[in-house]
């Protein structure tokens, strides 16, 4: 079936554009999810390519060893940008909204059309196809809805959890290490480093601690609690 890969939906036959983010379609899940892993492949070596020229520039030597040639490629890995729970149900209940609309609108039609209270231009079996292309499409978008109405109830069961969870590792970290405490480990292992290749170390660091200490498997979303934790101990 028709898949939309930004909004990991399905869509009924004959259908090209996705409808809530007006995006193509492909042919169906696993195009979207082999588009997805190249995708993946290409932003972790370019990011490795960047890792590399910025340490070149500072002087330091890349792969000394199999122990840090791992470590840099846990703290580069990255499989895309991470969408919380909150931002799932939003999507995907005004998907189920939009579909449920349209179906609506199209079992109305096709009532209408049946029983003779609007009459199409159109008459035998010209007529029989298009009424039926219309029921078709009726039952798939209110079956969509249904679909997508569910996955947002089970979605939003999930989100104060999520929040949880989230608010509890960002607690246990900053209440392990500080700003200062990072930055110290840093500088004793390099000296004189720029503002930016800091910044690039901070982060990295964040990645290790989480990565080791919680064991967390999805890449994107270590990546996005990096950025909370960095906020908190740096941008205050």
């Amino acid at each position: 079936m028709p898949y939309c890969p930004k909004c990991d939906m399905e869509f009924v036959e004959g259908i090209t554009v996705c409808s809530d983010c007006g995006g193509p379609l492909v042919e169906s899940k696993e195009v979207a999810d082999a588009m997805k892993k190249a995708e993946a492949e290409k932003r972790e070596e370019e990011m490795r390519q960047k890792y590399e020229e910025l340490m070149k520039e500072a002087g330091t030597e890349t792969g000394n060893g199999e122990e840090e040639a791992s470590r840099k490629q846990k703290s580069t890995a990255s499989s895309g940008t991470y969408v919380n729970k909150e931002q799932r149900y939003e999507d995907v209940s005004s998907s189920a909204t939009a579909f449920f609309i349209v179906g609506g609108v199209l079992a109305a039609a096709s009532v209408l059309c049946f029983t003779g209270i609007v009459n199409l231009p159109m008459y035998g079996v010209s007529k029989l196809i298009f009424q039926g292309v219309m029921v078709v499409m009726a039952v798939g978008s209110l079956v969509i809805a249904f679909r997508s109405g569910k996955s947002a109830g089970e979605l939003k069961s999930q989100i104060a959890d999520e929040q949880k969870e989230t608010e509890e590792i960002i607690q246990w970290f900053t209440d392990s290490w500080s700003g200062d405490d990072l930055d110290a480990q840093i500088l004793s292992e390099e000296q004189g480093l720029g503002e930016e290749e800091m910044s690039l170390k901070r982060f990295e660091l964040i990645q290790d601690h989480l990565i080791t200490g919680r064991d967390l498997p999805d890449q994107a979303y270590v990546d996005a609690l990096c950025d909370m934790i960095y906020s908190r101990l740096y941008e205050k």
